[in-house]
């Protein structure tokens, strides 16, 4: 509870709430029964929509993303040689991920893993818990924000980057074999920065009006 806005004098705010995968990843050996309950996560939710309806200024708004699908990690990976192995070829990703669960330090059980039965588990909690997320925008009003679902679009990012002649093994950071790289960061970007545009605009805000002077003070930046 650490955001504060002046209600009075600031704009309207634009808060981006992106959970990702943290209420089905940690490093439990009984990982699914450390994950996060439909009705666990739709109180913490409203409890967190209901804060934000006290902070933020009127006209604000919500972007909600749902969690991702992480099971792409382990499907463009597992058969890769991870880079501790890379010396001898002889560590892949499935056994770097079996290392992880053995020493109880995986940052996501559920879906690293040569489980099958677990990582359809896992997706499944993932996309119980988006449809918890689909449901309070549709139904709930507060008086100070509105709120808009997309889900992540990582089937379309690695669509994109392999239609691009790229693998989607090379969106994934190599080392933890966990998170996207900031290669697919400027794909998520480039393809969230579309979609507001094209499908929500009015939460862009105006134009600045400042921007003529600030290119003319600060020249070309390369959009920053």
């Amino acid at each position: 509870r650490s955001l504060v806005r002046n209600r009075v004098s600031d704009y309207p705010v634009l808060v981006s709430y992106a959970l990702l995968g943290n209420d089905v990843c940690n490093g439990h050996p009984d990982t699914i029964a450390h994950m996060t309950t439909p009705d666990e996560f739709r109180a913490n939710v409203m409890d967190t929509f209901q804060y934000l309806d006290e902070v933020l200024p009127a006209g604000s708004h919500v972007g909600v993303a749902g969690l991702a699908n992480g099971s792409m990690l382990f499907a463009n990976v597992h058969d890769r040689i991870h880079p501790i192995g890379s010396l001898r070829n002889d560590v892949t990703y499935t056994e770097f991920y079996t290392y992880l669960s053995c020493l109880e330090i995986s940052p996501c059980n559920g879906w690293l893993t040569a489980n099958d039965t677990l990582r359809d588990l896992t997706t499944k909690r993932a996309f119980e818990l988006n449809d918890v997320l689909k449901d309070i925008t549709a139904t709930s009003i507060y008086k100070n924000f509105d709120i808009v679902y997309d889900d992540i679009p990582i089937a379309d990012m690695q669509a994109k980057w392999e239609a691009q002649g790229g693998h989607g093994w090379q969106l994934i950071e190599p080392v933890d074999g966990f998170h996207i790289n900031q290669r697919a960061d400027a794909l998520y970007a480039e393809m969230i920065w579309e979609m507001l545009e094209k499908e929500h605009p009015d939460l862009l805000g105006k134009v600045n009006p400042n921007n003529d002077k600030i290119k003319q003070l600060f020249g070309d930046q390369g959009g920053y």
